[in-house]
């Protein structure tokens, strides 16, 4: 995705919406600007009211409100979905520079250069008590995680000070350094809270001043400006000058030996399999290039690093020895699959975005479609682009393949065009085909190279016939742009993955869908066969990707009703996180950020940075299902049904 850009001034906070689809930046024209990430675009008119430039913006932790902080001495709260001014908070005599909600959300602290911290209700806007003086500048705020303490920390003399939340009272002493304080976190117990102090991450225990710190975590020679503790308390990660991150075990301080993270950080736009069915290879926004077991989802390399953009595409050769990668960059680079190293020069030439890459099948050729309206073909053995190899479009290129036969290339563009050359020349094959007005986000040839599918940004995919140049199918069903589509090796089947969260299993022939597979928490971007024809990859933006068994896939229809777990299989996520059953009944509700992440039939595993499995706890003998879904929660509060 390009930059998000503003143009009214320089940009000095952003803040992640909790759910993950908007991020808001404040700037110093004095405005704040609210981004949808699965677009790129603005997601709100600019919010306007500042008269000076915006400091710092955050998130309520329900995600209705945004918060802004101004050198213009208020504070403003807007309504996250309208972008309306909600209140003005009016008492600070100088610049506001740092706020923080409470974890409930009720409170808003706020800290400014008049020297002191104030409380606000957050549903009201009103000022709670008298300001908190003679702290000096405050370079970060934070509460503890059951909201009832709020510390501050300054660079005034190296200090931090911590008060009730609800009392305003100060713990009975200051904590003192030797260096500045720049961040800091509670314990989850709230027992202890840690430093941020220069070359140091000092703990120190919040109910007597005698006490030993907890931990001390001490770097070798760079400063630390940054951390963040994990939930459960068990490991730290910090920020340095040095550029770099590191993971400590919290218990002792002791940096945690160097382990690879399991998936990815950011969303997965890509994904595609291994002519032996054997390995996954994912591109994501977070700029790497993976490949994983497609057997058990472990990583079976280091991650592809040097690409300065996310990688929007990939694509492997039929012999299994490069990877190719597209990039939001501008350029494509080709790797080793073996040995993970990059193979010669990036392939440099698009003025954009580059949406896609293609091998033909026998390897020679590489073929990449880009925002800059053209599909360039390479020279794979010399690392160039070929003679021929520059074909020009009227349109955005978002999906380019060859057949099969290794006789067309096929380029698909904004437009709702397909074009069709022959392979190795800039010749056209035949006159373009017009699946319609929206864009077309995948095409792919079918095994016999005879027909060609198009996924559409109006929810379609369409089948056309190439020789006879009509439409013969309309796959209908999807509630939103289908993203990517492919067909079996078998050509039995057509799968299809779409921004409406599910991948649609379809019958080839006859049009018509045989399993929707619901799991992904939000928008599926690529999806794959494996040779086999066994297994299905799907990638999205909840930073995951999902193996599915095709035969349990084609097997849900036919599920035991009775059974807990299959019934949810046949389940879909609705926009709420309700996993809803095929009669629209309410299933099971999800936590936002287990959406994604839970593994149910006929998923054979999930790549991701965790994983949750749900189980049916038989222990009294019941189900605690359908109307009775409660009773696993008043069974834990020693009630019966």
């Amino acid at each position: 995705m390009p930059p998000l850009q503003s143009n009214d001034g320089k940009v000095n906070s952003v803040a992640f919406a909790p759910n993950g689809d908007n991020v808001a930046s404040g700037v110093n024209g004095g405005l704040v600007h609210v981004w949808s990430v699965l677009t790129g675009r603005p997601a709100l008119p600019p919010l306007r009211g500042h008269s000076d430039q915006v400091n710092t913006v955050t998130f309520s932790p329900d995600g209705r409100l945004i918060a802004s902080a101004s050198a213009d001495k208020t504070i403003r709260l807007w309504n996250a979905k309208t972008g309306f001014i909600i209140f003005t908070m009016n008492g600070h005599t100088n610049a506001v520079n740092s706020i923080a909600f409470s974890p409930d959300g009720l409170l808003l602290a706020s800290a400014s250069d008049d020297e002191s911290i104030q409380l606000w209700i957050s549903d009201t806007g009103q000022r709670v008590g008298d300001p908190i003086n003679g702290h000096g500048q405050v370079t970060c705020l934070g509460f503890s995680p059951d909201g009832s303490w709020l510390a501050a920390g300054s660079p005034d003399f190296g200090l931090a000070r911590v008060w009730n939340s609800a009392t305003q009272q100060t713990i009975p002493f200051v904590i003192r350094s030797q260096h500045f304080v720049t961040a800091l976190a509670f314990y989850p117990d709230g027992s202890s809270i840690l430093l941020v102090e220069g070359p140091a991450i000092r703990s120190v225990d919040l109910q007597s001043e005698l006490a030993p710190p907890r931990t001390t975590f001490a770097a070798q020679s760079e400063v630390f400006m940054s951390l963040s503790l994990s939930p459960d308390g068990k490991f730290l990660a910090s920020g340095s000058e040095d550029r770099t991150v590191r993971i400590w075990d919290a218990s002792n301080g002791l940096e945690s030996s160097p382990r690879p993270l399991q998936g990815h950080s950011g969303a997965v736009f890509s994904v595609a399999v291994s002519l032996d069915s054997a390995s996954v290879i994912s591109g994501s926004v977070d700029c790497s290039v993976r490949v994983w077991d497609a057997r058990n989802g472990e990583s079976k390399l280091q991650p592809l690093l040097g690409h300065s953009g996310p990688i929007v595409a990939v694509s492997l050769s039929s012999d299994g020895r490069l990877i190719a990668s597209a990039s939001t960059d501008h350029t494509v680079r080709l790797w080793d699959m073996h040995t993970s190293q990059s193979v010669g020069e990036p392939l440099r030439g698009h003025s954009g975005t580059v949406n896609i890459v293609a091998f033909s099948v026998d390897g020679r050729w590489l073929a990449s479609g880009s925002q800059d309206k053209t599909v360039r073909v390479w020279d794979v053995a010399l690392g160039r682009l070929a003679d021929f190899g520059l074909l020009q479009c009227a349109h955005y290129i978002f999906a380019v393949s060859f057949s099969p036969d290794d006789l067309f290339l096929a380029g698909a563009d904004a437009g709702g065009v397909v074009h069709f050359w022959r392979t190795g020349t800039n010749k056209s094959a035949r006159s373009p085909l017009q699946a319609n007005s929206k864009a077309i986000r995948s095409v792919a040839f079918s095994p016999d190279s005879t027909r060609v599918l198009c996924a559409s940004n109006d929810s379609n995919v369409y089948v056309w016939n190439i020789a006879a140049g009509h439409r013969v199918l309309d796959l209908v069903g999807h509630a939103d742009v289908v993203h990517s589509a492919a067909y079996s090796p078998d050509s039995r089947y057509i799968i299809s993955a779409s921004w409406d969260k599910t991948v649609r299993l379809w019958d080839a022939e006859t049009g018509k869908s045989v399993a929707i597979l619901s799991g992904h928490g939000r928008p599926i971007l690529s999806v794959a066969f494996t040779p086999d024809g066994r297994s299905i990859a799907s990638g999205g933006f909840d930073e995951t990707i999902h193996v599915w068994d095709v035969e349990a896939a084609l097997l849900l229809p036919s599920k035991t009703k009775n059974d807990p777990l299959s019934k949810l299989a046949a389940a879909t996520i609705d926009s709420d996180g309700w996993l809803v059953g095929p009669s629209g009944e309410l299933l099971l509700w999800l936590p936002e950020e287990y959406r994604g992440h839970v593994l149910l039939p006929p998923c054979s595993f999930i790549i991701g940075s965790y994983l949750v499995e749900l189980t049916v706890n038989e222990e009294d003998g019941r189900h605690h299902w359908g109307d009775q879904w409660a009773g696993c929660w008043r069974s834990n509060m020693g009630l019966s049904l």
